[in-house]
């Protein structure tokens, strides 16, 4: 089971997720950032009816979501509860919101999936380029951010290491 995320790295995900639906006019976006390799759990929703998907446990391979995080790449269905293209373990949820044309994107920063954002619709069509390339600019505005608070960390790790260690000529302690 994944660990709580960095809330700070939540505010992005929420971020994007909201720009998602503002620019691509999805009624329904949604999203989570991984806490181990193989599990995201569903953190952000916004356009949500109900609160089937919040806090759902996503495993790479299973479902779009995972399909899209085992493949590092976007993936579509035209109608989610008939697709042969993915497994259907998260059926019940995704029935309960209603939804039917769902794009998956993952979120990889330096070659590792860190999360995975969606964007719905509650009728079954086909999802259009602008649509898609809005998901996917989407999770490119999560992965600049997170690449940023990243080397943040690091950056700040190093300063401490370098504040705690003895400075030249210092006594052994």
């Amino acid at each position: 089971m994944p660990e709580p995320v960095d809330a700070a790295d939540a505010v992005e995900m929420r971020a994007a997720l909201a720009g998602l639906r503002r620019t691509s006019g999805l009624p329904v976006v949604f999203g989570g950032l991984l806490a181990d390799a193989r599990h995201a759990r569903i953190g952000e929703l916004n356009g949500a009816q109900t609160s089937a998907l919040r806090g759902l446990v996503i495993s790479a391979g299973s479902g779009l979501g995972g399909k899209a995080i085992a493949l590092a790449r976007p993936c579509a269905v035209t109608d989610y509860p008939v697709s042969r293209h993915i497994s259907h373990e998260y059926d019940t949820a995704v029935a309960a919101e209603g939804l039917r044309s769902v794009v998956a994107v993952p979120v990889v920063v330096r070659r590792s999936v860190r999360g995975v954002l969606y964007g719905a619709l509650r009728t079954p069509v086909t999802l259009g380029d602008r649509t898609f390339d809005a998901a996917v600019a989407a999770a490119r505005d999560v992965e600049q951010a997170l690449v940023v608070r990243d080397e943040v960390r690091e950056l700040l790790a190093l300063t401490r290491d370098q504040v705690a260690a003895p400075g030249p000529g210092a006594a052994p302690g």
